[in-house]
């Protein structure tokens, strides 16, 4: 008897078409296949937990929201994640929540291939795998910096900020990567947050949420006036 019939792969998606061919691929091969059409719905089917889990992801804000919570659920479960081609900021992220990946669009032969290896590297793993606790992967995801870089929280968009001196003084002893350091280097002390969300605006919730908390510590100021609380400019209540 195949040792396939011994394992169950959970498979977590909305996109009918991608579910068929997961699920149809991986029972012709004799594994039991469960699906879910949310990370909540799969909760119910993890008591016990499944083999290896693979996820759909759509790309954008949240991408990998749904691996996600399936990993806080299953700490050392394997988990495949459907997705576009990784970016290197994405494959960070694939990397601290412990994630592989498919490129999509997936093929049959790819994707027996790449379970059966998932489930052999899973095993040979055996008592040498650590419990890991899930907040060890939280990380600063794009949702998160979306939520956080609201323009409801940001402090007012009209007024030319500048660095403070002593924003300047740690900048100059960090040493910060040159893309890192562009992003303090934009509140020059010539434009408006507005101006600068308008030229830039797929990087707008980064940018805010730079400027707020800045803003908050005291690190970046207002050309002219002085922030109350809040973030409010005096000159501006």
């Amino acid at each position: 008897m195949s040792l396939s019939r011994h394992q169950t792969i959970l498979f977590v998606g909305q996109h009918a078409e991608t579910a068929q061919l997961v699920e149809q691929t991986l029972t012709v091969a004799g594994y039991q296949v469960l699906v879910a059409p949310t990370p909540e719905a799969a909760q119910a089917l993890c008591n016990p937990p499944p083999t290896l889990v693979i996820v759909d992801t759509t790309p954008g804000i949240g991408e990998l929201a749904p691996a996600r919570i399936v990993r806080e659920r299953l700490v050392t479960t394997p988990i495949i994640v459907l997705t576009r081609l990784p970016d290197e900021i994405l494959s960070r992220a694939m990397e601290r929540l412990r994630l592989s990946s498919l490129v999509k669009p997936v093929t049959p032969s790819l994707l027996l291939a790449t379970v059966a290896d998932e489930i052999e590297w899973a095993h040979n793993q055996g008592a040498h795998s650590r419990i890991t606790s899930p907040l060890e992967t939280l990380a600063i995801s794009d949702d998160l910096v979306f939520f956080l870089g609201n323009l409801r929280f940001a402090p007012p968009l009209n007024v030319v900020y500048r660095k403070s001196a002593e924003l300047e003084a740690a900048l100059a002893k960090a040493e910060l990567d040159p893309s890192n350091r562009t992003l303090f280097d934009l509140f020059d002390g010539q434009h408006t947050l507005a101006d600068i969300i308008a030229n830039l605006p797929y990087l707008e919730p980064k940018i805010v949420l730079l400027a707020t908390y800045l803003v908050g510590i005291g690190w970046l100021v207002p050309l002219t006036g002085e922030l109350g609380l809040h973030g409010v400019s005096a000159a501006n209540r």
